[in-house]
């Protein structure tokens, strides 16, 4: 029982959603529907890779040859920023933050004198959200508004592209705060991987990058992984975050139950122009900008405002993107003991972010 409440206690941001979805059920009700499987079970299947590029060794080796490629510190953080901006936009930002920031947080733990450790994690989190405004399958909310507004693919851009281009330089101006420590005195042991066993990850990783780009369907490709990583590496199922699946299953079910609110459709309807972005920006901040789009979309069709709305509102709170979840449990995983301060640095970045971004498009929004 004191290993169970101590479980409880330690993940404190699940036990806090798994009680409101509780709540949420009662006062409403539990429905299958609510739960968006592909992003659970993908999530599932991306975990225990990461997991097994840790255990191969590749993890090291990648940070390594990122060492090699960087003068001082401060390049290094640019480095993974502008692996974060790029990848996301063609990965996804959850898949972008699952696998580059592992290899930073692996990069901390032989740089034990790095001053800029947490501003550099919050930053790739943020790049990552930010970069995959850009492109239409970059992130979930986009994937869902594209499809359902039908928007010009020039259009998205044309809107996207200059939100791109503010993210880029904010981030650059952010990346000066960080300490330019030299690494010329970092001597590295050579490090050695399982080529094999790195080569089949690899494989399978982008398999559910395929997966999570709608290319291959998640109910063939991630029993299949599971299957393998079973036969190859049992071991890895107990290294997964389950804590983080029942936090995304619980707010799935919260949001679900706040869409079927009578006053909540009421509201929405009754909003125009720079109020539905509003929306978008401040839903987000309560319940992720996923769910925001899904409940905004259906009743207004500006869909410069929602679109816009819903992918600065990833900014802000530790809950507004369901990438800053995953990227919050990767550095609790790694650093437990300094959450607070992690936690403190990230509000403060991302408030300031959403506040400057925010601003800036209330005034192009029609």
């Amino acid at each position: 029982m004191n290993r169970i409440i101590g479980y409880f206690k330690a993940n404190l941001l699940m036990s806090i959603s798994l009680v409101l979805a509780i709540i949420s059920c009662l006062i409403g009700r539990f429905s299958s529907t609510f739960i968006d499987y592909k992003v659970i079970f993908s999530l599932f299947g991306l975990m225990l890779l990461i997991q097994g590029f840790e255990e191969v060794g590749l993890l090291r080796y990648i940070a390594q040859k990122l060492l090699h490629f960087s003068k001082n510190s401060r390049q290094l953080v640019q480095l993974m920023i502008v692996l974060s901006l790029i990848g996301s936009m063609f990965l996804t930002n959850d898949v972008a933050i699952l696998t580059l920031l592992p290899i930073y947080l692996k990069l901390l733990s032989i740089l034990p004198k790095f001053k800029g450790r947490f501003l550099g994690s919050v930053l790739i989190i943020v790049a990552a959200n930010l970069g995959s405004s850009f492109f239409p399958f970059g992130n979930p909310q986009n994937l869902f508004l594209y499809d359902y507004y039908h928007v010009p693919l020039v259009q998205f851009l044309s809107w996207m592209s200059l939100v791109l281009l503010v993210s880029v330089i904010s981030l650059g101006f952010l990346t000066l705060l960080v300490a330019k420590d030299s690494l010329d005195e970092i001597q590295l042991k050579e490090n050695q991987i399982n080529r094999k066993e790195s080569l089949l990850l690899t494989g399978l990783m982008l398999l559910m990058i395929f997966v999570v780009l709608d290319i291959l369907l998640y109910q063939w490709v991630i029993p299949l992984v599971a299957l393998i990583i079973l036969l190859y590496r049992r071991e890895l199922y107990k290294k997964v975050d389950y804590g983080l699946l029942v936090t995304f299953v619980s707010f799935f079910i919260i949001v679900g139950n706040i869409g079927d609110a009578e006053f909540i459709n009421t509201f929405l309807k009754s909003l125009n122009g720079k109020e539905i972005y509003l929306a978008g920006l401040g839903l987000s901040q309560v319940i992720s900008n996923v769910p925001a789009a899904f409940l905004i979309a259906p009743f207004t069709s500006n869909q410069q405002a929602v679109i816009l709305g819903v992918n600065i509102g990833g900014l802000g709170t530790l809950i507004a993107s369901l990438a800053n979840l995953i990227g919050y449990n990767l550095f609790r995983v790694y650093y437990p003991r300094k959450t607070k301060r992690f936690l403190g640095l990230f509000c403060m970045v991302n408030f300031s972010l959403l506040l400057l971004l925010g601003t800036i498009f209330y005034f192009i929004i029609h």
